[in-house]
């Protein structure tokens, strides 16, 4: 690129505002398309992480096992009880899964993804306890301290339906509704005369961040007598929802960059309008098709590059100071954002990122030299048609 070339296209980008504007709404498309990302990446990732900690661990083993942690691979191992169970309070109804589990159950990994509601002034009772999550309370509108009716459903044929009384000892909440309506917790012990089958039992694994997508690693040590299943497989419906959900979403990115990239052709395209005379003058003195392209090209794309990296830092910027919004939208009760955890850590997707700004800048430049080769049709008789 010779210092001609550099010096007219460095002339257009300051002397257009139209090239500033297509600049702009570079930026303001990519810091969306960043936000969505990064948005959509972290709450399936915690999603993701709610499941798991809370529901079947990152491996479930049926029966008891003796399988011990390593503190390398696995971290931790707990032995539970779990059945279904219906709820009855005074006017409403719930269904949902109990958990009997031991004092260490709530290791600190299971502590960051939940937090708990007690009272400290709450009378003795010789009643069993409950934990219920915040939701299920809001739905039987119960408090601490009340009793609900449980209907447990049997685990073997051997088993009487009979109500049990307990008492709601404390309340939970993890930001996710759509699995905290489903789950409460009682002590191991009071769960063991809820279902009393050895079915009942299981065992859950959890696995060091390391290994969170590498469950074979483990499983392929373990005897053919462990009959076990991974979180994806205990959950199908939920990880099958986010592999759909994320491709769409990488696809509803791709069209919209195929429209900003259409934006940058269409500004290209108004500046060899604008530029006719000019690129007629320069071809008259002996410039060269390949050094007229080359310039506004130049320039065209240096405004689409610097749209694309500002709207990235901008997506970053907006993705790491959103936490105090969703946090409200998450208080708020709207029904509708049950559906979505909206307190999650911030998971940047590098690789989508950059599968889908690098689609947007290859869609551009093949755009932009699709729309510059109307440059070969200027010739420098047009001077003197257009005086």
């Amino acid at each position: 690129m010779n210092r001609f070339t550099f010096f007219w296209a460095v002339r257009k980008i300051l002397r257009r505002s139209r090239l500033t504007g297509c600049m702009v709404l570079i930026c303001l498309v990519t810091a969306p398309l960043v936000l969505a990302l990064v948005f959509s990446s972290s709450m399936m990732a915690g999603i993701t992480n709610k499941y798991i900690y809370l529901s079947n661990g990152h491996i479930l083993v049926h029966g008891l096992s003796n399988i011990e942690p390593d503190k390398t691979n696995i971290i931790y191992v707990d032995t539970v009880i779990s059945g279904s169970a219906l709820a009855y309070s005074s006017d409403s109804t719930a269904s949902f899964v109990i958990k009997g589990i031991t004092n260490s159950y709530f290791n600190e990994q299971r502590q960051k993804q939940l937090t708990f509601i007690t009272e400290e002034n709450i009378n003795q009772s010789n009643l069993s306890g409950i934990t219920l999550s915040r939701k299920t309370a809001e739905n039987l509108n119960v408090k601490i301290g009340d009793r609900i009716a449980l209907m447990i459903v049997p685990d073997s044929s051997n088993s009487v339906v009979a109500p049990k009384i307990v008492r709601v000892n404390s309340l939970f909440y993890s930001g996710y509704d759509q699995l905290d309506e489903n789950l409460a917790f009682v002590s191991y012990d009071y769960a063991r005369t809820l279902f009393p089958s050895e079915e009942s039992i299981s065992t859950e694994i959890l696995l060091s961040n390391s290994l969170m997508d590498k469950t074979n690693v483990i499983t392929s040590n373990f005897n053919d007598n462990i009959k076990y299943s991974t979180w994806d497989q205990n959950n199908i419906s939920v990880y099958q929802n986010f592999v759909t959900s994320r491709q769409m979403i990488i696809i509803i990115l791709l069209l919209i960059s195929c429209v900003a990239a259409y934006y940058s052709a269409n500004i290209a395209q108004q500046m060899i309008q604008d530029d006719m005379v000019e690129i007629a003058t320069v071809k008259l003195i002996g410039g060269s098709n390949k050094l007229i392209v080359a310039s506004s090209f130049i320039s065209v794309f240096t405004v689409t590059l610097l749209g694309v990296i500002i709207g990235f830092f901008l997506g970053l910027f907006i993705s790491f100071n959103i936490g105090p919004f969703l946090s409200h939208l998450a208080e708020s009760g709207i029904s509708a954002f049950s559906y979505y955890l909206l307190d999650f850590d911030i998971t940047i997707p590098y690789s989508d990122i950059f599968l889908v700004l690098s689609s947007l800048l290859i869609i551009s430049v093949i755009s932009i030299f699709i729309s510059l080769r109307k440059t070969k049709r200027i010739s420098p008789i047009q001077l003197f048609t257009s005086l």
